[in-house]
């Protein structure tokens, strides 16, 4: 778990305004130990859908409280997703995020 906030990577806004999503983590997709990326679906708030997060952190669970600032984008490949240039993760506080932390 990240308790300080983390750049998730180089600023590739290309001079877009950064836009913050928050919301709990549904799932990891993926993370990898070695370099923190780590590819999330999130329930953010506002959006109805959940909302695929990519970005880097150096520890993630499922059922955390995430906070990140970044642009949306849209790959061929993985359709639209939110790219994180920053990732701050907490604890879970609900019942429901601490049952999926613990697994």
């Amino acid at each position: 778990m990240a308790n300080a906030g983390h750049p998730s990577g180089p600023d590739s806004t290309g001079g877009q305004p950064a836009e913050v999503l928050a919301g709990s983590i549904e799932r990891v997709t993926f993370h990898s130990a070695e370099t923190g990326f780590c590819v999330l679906r999130i329930k953010a708030r506002g959006h109805r859908e959940l909302v695929t997060v990519v970005g880097h952190a150096a520890e993630i669970s499922a059922g955390e409280w995430v906070t990140v600032s970044g642009t949306w984008v849209n790959s061929r490949e993985h359709g639209q997703q939110f790219k994180a240039d920053f990732l701050r993760a907490s604890a879970p506080t609900t019942a429901e995020g601490i049952e999926k932390y613990l697994g």
